[in-house]
């Protein structure tokens, strides 16, 4: 298994009123594999830290782990609470779409990709400053709110593997709640 967890909830409709979280990774041949999963009552700090100790009988917490989740608070507290060696990351995908939808840039958003993808600094600078010029407001919240450490490869402390998107963990959670 790589040392990429990709983390997500999602809200079971139906009968029973309820949240699935889990956590899915990939090998080295890019096949997925729920690692764990859980129902709870509802997505809140007290739901994530109880998954996420129960997750570390099984997968270890250290420095060149990293978790890749989209910004749910409860997530990000749950993760600091119980693996607090390892990285968190945010979703690409997840933030770009917040992002388009609360700062209505989305004529460019593929500017903010190209920085969020880009291997190097220099690379990641270029693609920034030119997306800072168009999207001004969603730039800052980028760079000061979030930190280029949380949503950018060149940035991340850690070794992700490729992987930048919780869809992996999607994908599982799509065909679960058919």
């Amino acid at each position: 298994m790589r040392k990429v967890i990709a983390v997500d909830g999602t809200h079971l409709h139906g009968k029973y009123k309820s949240v699935l979280l889990s956590a899915v990774a990939q090998d080295t041949k890019n096949h997925v594999y729920p690692i764990a999963f859980c129902v709870v009552d509802k997505e809140n700090d007290v739901s994530w830290t109880f998954f996420f100790e129960k997750l570390k009988e099984i997968v270890v917490d250290e420095p060149d782990l990293c978790f890749i989740s989209y910004r749910h608070k409860s997530i990000a507290n749950g993760i600091v609470n119980v693996y607090n060696h390892s990285h968190h990351e945010y979703c690409m995908k997840h933030l770009g779409e917040n992002l388009r939808v609360n700062h209505h840039c989305g004529d460019y958003f593929y500017l903010y990709y190209n920085a969020a993808k880009a291997y190097s600094s220099k690379e990641f600078d270029n693609h920034f400053v030119e997306f800072k010029d168009k999207c001004p407001t969603a730039a800052i919240v980028l760079e000061h709110d979030i930190g280029f450490e949380k949503w950018s490869r060149a940035h991340f402390p850690g070794n992700r593997y490729d992987v930048i998107t919780t869809n992996i963990a999607e994908s599982l959670i799509y065909y679960v709640d058919r």
